[in-house]
């Protein structure tokens, strides 16, 4: 007894090429959405640099008509790195729950999420050993900035890897090349090279990346259309 194979549609069977561009699609869809939080993370970010490295180089008042008291200036700043560390955090914990992948997949994104809280943690207890060993207040004023600038490249690039985010490499380099030349140009100056390396170089990125990812969901979309 022979038995014959189903029937197919033959209207709506794809050929092997239309497949594979309809995998492609999808596995570029899956991507966008892993880094759907790319341009929220860069652009607070790039708030976080501008105002708030920009309020620490107003201290001194080398622009006397905007000087700011030192207590005002650093309580803006102390918010805003508070406030681009916790979208960071709270972002890459959702995207790791919100994968319907692996439990290996959620875990990654939630110990991403929880690094920069410890992470920011060890740079303050680090800082307050180095003072306990004689750092001067000059000294911390460099140091403090740049550890927290170096920390959040290095995270920036762990998060390119985990979600496959190009924009997040470049953006955790760029990071990594500010935060080491601006303590050459000295106190306060290095303030004024965050704030405009970092700042308006982030802004741009996420700029960029929005745009980049819009394209990318309109493209998967269309394709979707065609092949539905």
């Amino acid at each position: 007894m022979t038995t014959q194979p189903p029937a197919s549609d033959g209207e709506n069977a794809l050929d092997p090429a239309q497949m594979l561009a309809l995998v492609e699609d999808q596995k570029r869809s899956v991507e966008g959405q892993l880094a759907s939080f790319v341009p929220v993370i860069v652009t607070a970010w790039g708030i976080a640099w501008l105002v708030g490295f920009g309020c620490l180089w107003l201290i001194d008042g080398l622009a006397p008509a905007f000087a700011l008291p030192l207590p005002l200036a650093v309580a803006i700043f102390v918010l805003l790195l508070m406030g681009a560390i916790a979208v960071s955090a709270v972002l890459g914990i959702r995207s790791g729950r919100g994968m319907r992948g692996s439990s290996a997949e959620a875990f990654a994104g939630i110990v991403y999420g929880c690094t920069w809280t410890i992470g920011s943690l060890a740079i303050v207890g680090f800082g307050a050993g180095l003072s306990f060993n004689g750092m001067s207040a000059e000294l911390a004023n460099i140091f403090y900035p740049i550890a927290f600038v170096l920390f959040a490249g290095i995270m920036y690039i762990l998060s390119a890897a985990l979600w496959r985010a190009v924009p997040m490499l470049i953006l955790g380099v760029w990071t990594l090349i500010v935060a080491v030349a601006a303590p050459f140009f000295g106190m306060p100056t290095h303030y004024l090279v965050l704030a405009l390396g970092g700042g308006l170089g982030f802004l741009a990125l996420g700029v960029a990346s929005f745009v980049y990812l819009r394209r990318l969901r309109a493209r998967v979309t269309r394709r979707a259309a065609g092949h539905g």
